[in-house]
């Protein structure tokens, strides 16, 4: 299976992008990454510590029920966190009718203040089946073990399970929609 991993600071699908696969291209490099068919599999980390939605109110891991949910973990300073953004609304749009909701959790200190006005200015505000959370004091993300951004996790129906993604990631890319859907299925 073959995805496209996003360079650390270019909007894929850009003209920047596409002027440096052709330049890969070249030179006999190939733009795009042979993958293993997901990550390790793990045992879902804690995830008791509450967040806060984009009015203020507290909620849990728990609260968004047992159904599978895509966790990333980004922020406002973190260039390959915001080349991933727009990628992940269009996964979220896509994974909508398998049930997969995606939640987007910003480690800002700023919280919702901070982070909703730059998820409006990128488009991704208004994108249906994303969820909002704000963990100012980066307690989720410590408690899941979270050491570099973007990170994100495919957690199945029952959320027992993870899977981890460390750094930014085509999410729209078929084969990456496809890895998800099988990886909330089994």
């Amino acid at each position: 299976m073959f995805y496209r991993r996003l360079l650390s600071i270019l909007q894929p699908k850009s003209r920047v992008m596409a002027r440096l696969a052709c330049a890969a291209l070249l030179i006999g490099a190939s733009p795009v990454l042979a993958a293993p068919d997901a990550p390790p599999h793990e045992d879902a980390p804690a995830m008791t510590s509450p967040l806060v939605d984009e009015n203020g109110a507290g909620f849990a891991m728990a609260d968004l029920g047992e159904g599978p949910v895509l966790v990333n973990f980004w922020a406002t300073w973190c260039a390959p966190c915001i080349a991933e953004l727009p990628a992940l609304g269009r996964a979220a749009a896509a994974l909508a009718d398998d049930g997969v909701t995606v939640l987007l959790v910003s480690i800002d200190r700023g919280g919702a203040k901070k982070a909703l006005p730059f998820l409006e200015t990128h488009g991704v505000a208004a994108v249906e089946n994303v969820k909002f959370g704000f963990d100012p004091r980066a307690k989720l993300s410590r408690e899941m073990e979270v050491r570099g951004l973007p990170t994100s996790f495919v957690l199945p129906p029952g959320q027992q399970a993870a899977w981890r993604f460390v750094g930014p990631f085509e999410w729209d890319e078929p084969e990456m929609l496809e890895m998800v859907r099988k990886l909330v299925a089994d």
